[in-house]
């Protein structure tokens, strides 16, 4: 679930200062000391702090950028340099030469290149064609699944509270938001989290903070369980096991959490603190570790045996921070990433050293946010129409009706992946 970057940093301050139940963690204290020291212009205190927090966040984009503007500032342009071309590598754009943090790099013919690279990262990139509109406007739609028993695809809406189908048809209303969805098509369920948003239409100002896990009936359409969070917040993306176990995040404080298949409560698996903002969680083939895309952080790896957390550490040029959706496929991520610029769809090998942007830049994809696979093919959500939102939830003054449309990419098989910058 998309969480604007500025409500996680003020919902994880509050969480961490309003309890005693566990100290800060160093990720946060160091990110909370870079900060000052930009704001400060202490440069030295700065690259110091990076320095120390860039292994604790992984991939993160804001961190390499600071560290190349800090190294450009203290007259170290080998430095700068590098850190910009990285920027670059990654597939991303950056003004780089509206921000006077690297005035000192104008002129030089280096930078002048990174600047024509950025420039390349502007173009667009696609190998989707357009699967289906969603004929209603203004869904703000989140999540997407696929039952192969019916063929049928399931969108939620957070703007209507409800899971169409592909075609339109509402499969299922809810008084809140609908955010994540899972199918179980074993055991014919339907696995959706709801809870208050205030982009909701009609939800009451009573239930802010509210929020559940509920269980469909595939065939009846009627809710089976329900499941309340045990922790505040709200709970947003998942994934499922093919044993039935549910794993589901809650974006907004920071917790994953644990739905054994008979299990009636909702466990935590991860230290508290460790995950500032963690997205979907996805699989791996064996099912023995479960990965997590954490909007700040990166992406972790859980050991569902042991129950241990570890990063995973990508090689120079892949950037981790911003994904929202994730997919295991084959020996590869497919990753929705929409907190970089430009948002895209990524393609990354398991071991993070080399990556394929999929779609990028063109008008139609808008702010991706979750996608599918059915076999070789990956369909997802384009132009959910987050960007015509205020942070209050209200539509941005002048924004025209929104339609979102679903997208389809033909893979590479998944035995031999078409990887590269």
């Amino acid at each position: 679930m998309r969480i604007a970057l500025a409500t996680v940093a003020a919902a994880a301050c509050a969480l961490l200062t309003a309890t005693a139940a566990f100290p800060e963690p160093r990720w946060a204290e160091l990110d909370r000391a870079a900060r000052e020291a930009i704001n400060a212009r202490d440069y030295q205190k700065l690259r110091a702090t990076l320095a120390e927090l860039a292994p604790l966040m992984p991939g993160n984009v804001r961190v390499a950028y600071n560290m190349a503007a800090a190294a450009a500032q203290l007259g170290d342009a080998p430095t700068a340099l590098a850190g910009a071309r990285e920027l670059c590598n990654m597939g991303l754009v950056f003004d780089l030469n509206a921000d006077p943090d690297f005035a000192s790099l104008q002129g030089n013919a280096e930078f002048d290149s990174t600047l024509r690279c950025m420039e390349r990262n502007r173009e667009p990139v696609t190998h989707a064609r357009q699967w289906r509109v969603l004929v209603e406007r203004d869904l703000l739609p989140e999540d997407i699944a696929y039952d192969p028993q019916t063929r049928a695809v399931f969108v939620s809406s957070i703007r209507r509270n409800r899971i169409i189908d592909a075609r339109g048809q509402v499969f299922a209303s809810t008084d809140w938001p609908v955010l994540g969805l899972a199918v179980d098509s074993k055991r014919r369920t339907l696995w959706a989290t709801v809870g208050w948003l205030p982009h909701c239409e009609t939800c009451v100002a009573q239930d802010e903070g509210r929020t559940a896990l509920l269980a469909f009936s595939l065939d009846s359409h009627r809710v089976t369980r329900r499941v309340e969070s045990p922790v505040p917040g709200l709970l947003g993306d998942m994934t499922i096991s093919r044993a039935g176990d549910v794993y589901v995040s809650e974006g907004l404080h920071g917790a994953l959490l644990h739905l054994a298949p008979r299990g009636a409560e909702l466990e935590r698996l991860d230290p508290p603190g460790e995950l500032p903002s963690p997205q979907q969680p996805a699989l791996s083939s064996d099912e023995a570790t479960l990965y997590v895309a954490d909007y700040v952080r990166g992406v972790a790896a859980i050991d569902l045996r042991t129950r241990t957390l570890s990063w995973l550490h990508p090689a120079d040029g892949i950037a981790l921070s911003g994904i929202d959706g994730l997919k295991v496929y084959g020996d590869s991520f497919i990753a929705v990433q929409n907190g970089t610029h430009p948002a895209r769809i990524v393609r990354f090998s398991l071991d993070l050293k080399v990556q394929q942007v999929l779609e990028a830049n063109w008008p139609g994809l808008g702010e991706p946010t979750h996608g599918t696979l059915i076999g070789d093919r990956y369909l997802f959500v384009a132009n959910t129409g987050w960007p015509e939102y205020e942070d209050n939830g209200r539509k941005r003054a002048g924004s025209a009706p929104v339609t979102s449309s679903i997208y389809e990419i033909r893979l590479e098989p998944a035995s031999r992946p078409a990887l590269g910058r």
